[in-house]
């Protein structure tokens, strides 16, 4: 069975960022009213808040009058959202505590290049990468702790975007800068200018390896960032794969 990229999105889900609760639902229709006035269905509105569930940024989200995610659903930039994409689930933590709340784990393109090696027996920067610690920091609900900042180093995200070719970026952890009390996000500023960024993944069961990436956002007109729920499949799944 395919790996889905997202826990459960339930109503008792906390925001991340201070921004409430990530989904909430109402009842617009409901069937059990037998309205004659009404379409005889149940009809839900749903509101998402996407930073505190599996999402895209794209290049608007930092960069004033960036592209949108409909910008990238042209020939050439969808395929950020989808092909061959590699898997690091890193084991050699390197947690350091920041204060009595919170953790970070910087990567180095060292680590990277490491697990690279170890991985798919080549230092090669694929064009999509995915990455989250070999034994994540779960909260209750079984997402990755936002306690346990786990982000890119600039070294190792300019070394990414050294590989003219790579196009997508994706974290467990809920967003890809870890900088308290600064306003600068250096990660999804080196990363934007040719990937995109995909959080809040649900990584705890996918091992290391290279898989085959569906990751369609919702095609949001002029917004800056969209929920969705990427897919990984295993080669054995899919036909061609390559």
């Amino acid at each position: 069975m395919p790996f889905i990229l997202s826990a459960p999105i339930t109503l008792e889900l906390p925001g991340l960022f201070g921004e409430g609760a990530p989904y909430e639902r109402s009842s617009y229709i409901d069937i059990l009213k037998n309205d004659p006035a009404l379409p005889p269905v149940n009809y839900d509105l749903h509101r998402l808040k996407p930073h505190s569930l599996p999402h895209i940024d794209a290049q608007g989200h930092i960069v004033p009058g960036g592209r949108t995610v409909g910008d990238y659903f042209s020939a050439d930039s969808a395929r950020s959202f989808w092909g061959a994409v590699t898997v690091l689930r890193l084991a050699q933590a390197r947690w350091e505590q920041v204060d009595d709340a919170n953790q970070c784990w910087r990567v180095s393109s060292a680590e990277l290049r490491s697990a690279l090696l170890e991985s798919q027996g080549t230092q090669e920067i694929p064009d999509r990468l995915l990455i989250a610690p070999q034994d994540i920091p779960l909260t209750d609900q079984g997402w990755h702790s936002p306690n346990a900042a786990f982000v890119l180093s600039t070294e190792a995200a300019e070394w990414l975007t050294s590989q003219a070719s790579f196009c997508t970026f994706g974290t467990s952890w809920r967003t890809s800068d870890f900088e308290p009390g600064l306003r600068e996000r250096p990660v999804h500023k080196i990363i934007l200018k040719q990937a995109v960024i995909l959080e809040c993944l649900d990584l705890r069961h996918v091992p290391s390896g290279e898989y085959f990436l569906s990751a369609f956002p919702l095609r949001l007109e002029g917004a800056t960032e969209s929920p969705l729920c990427p897919v990984l499949f295993t080669k054995a799944e899919v036909r061609g794969f390559s």
